[in-house]
């Protein structure tokens, strides 16, 4: 038995053990009414909460309160913080027009960017064509080539490369 808090997930759900999993260790916290909306697209406000999270487990990072942003659009935003210190730690950095569009539905073209960046990994420059439908000409190209190899078992001197094995402890 997975023993899911949520409302909205039973042992079932495919993703039940993952969810649980980083919903102990603080990364998602679900809504309000108990749910967590498992189906439902994850948007860029909520990932970027998760990796922060992530990088404050693992790293130590602290939460910053800041009076400045970057972005208009996130300020007011319940993420602001979390959005505004990835974007001066230089993992995130808007749309071109100068937006963050918080509530958009994040594209998991910018999933992989973003983890990377968290990771210090990748571009993984000179890559083949992994994918038929993301040519090089796609601007997360080198980005998605790095994130599609397996780094469950590489793992570094400061212990970066390894997600779930470090969440499982």
């Amino acid at each position: 038995m997975i023993g899911n808090k949520y409302t909205d997930v039973d042992d079932s759900h495919w993703a039940a053990w993952a969810i649980k999993l980083t919903s102990d260790k603080g990364l998602f916290v679900g809504y309000p009414d108990g749910s967590f909306k498992p189906d439902q697209n994850i948007t860029r406000a909520e990932f970027s909460t998760a990796v922060f999270k992530f990088l404050k487990l693992v790293r130590g990072i602290s939460e910053v309160q800041f009076s400045e942003f970057t972005f208009e659009d996130a300020k007011g935003h319940w993420a602001e913080n979390y959005i505004e210190q990835l974007t001066r730690l230089g993992y995130i950095s808007g749309y071109p027009d100068g937006t963050f569009k918080p509530e958009n539905k994040i594209l998991r073209s910018e999933t992989v960017a973003l983890m990377n960046r968290a990771l210090e990994r990748g571009p993984l420059y000179g890559a083949p064509q992994i994918f038929e439908d993301v040519t090089e000409k796609h601007w997360a190209f080198y980005d998605i080539a790095e994130g599609a190899l397996d780094h469950r078992y590489r793992i570094d001197e400061d212990k970066r490369e390894v997600l779930v094995e470090i969440l499982e402890k």
